[in-house]
């Protein structure tokens, strides 16, 4: 399964999960200690995927790795 991560909010560190037919699948929060938590949906599959990465980038890397998929970054303005 493909994963897409898409930006929210101003301040650049949080995102949303969703598959590529745009179900919902959690978010990632970059936390006061500059870690990236996963909060996997509670119904969706990424369940069982470690929850605390140092980057964005490994924190993709978990969830491609976990859905067998792509994990991709979508860009956009945060305005």
């Amino acid at each position: 399964m493909d994963v897409v991560v898409t930006p929210t909010g101003s301040e650049g560190n949080s995102w949303t999960l969703k598959d590529r037919l745009g179900r919902v699948l959690g978010a990632v929060d970059q936390d006061d200690e500059e870690l990236f938590q996963i909060t996997p949906d509670p119904l969706g599959t990424l369940k069982s995927v470690p929850r605390t990465h140092a980057t964005l980038d490994k924190a993709m890397t978990a969830i491609a790795k976990h859905t067998h998929g792509e994990c991709t970054l979508e860009s956009q303005d945060w305005d």
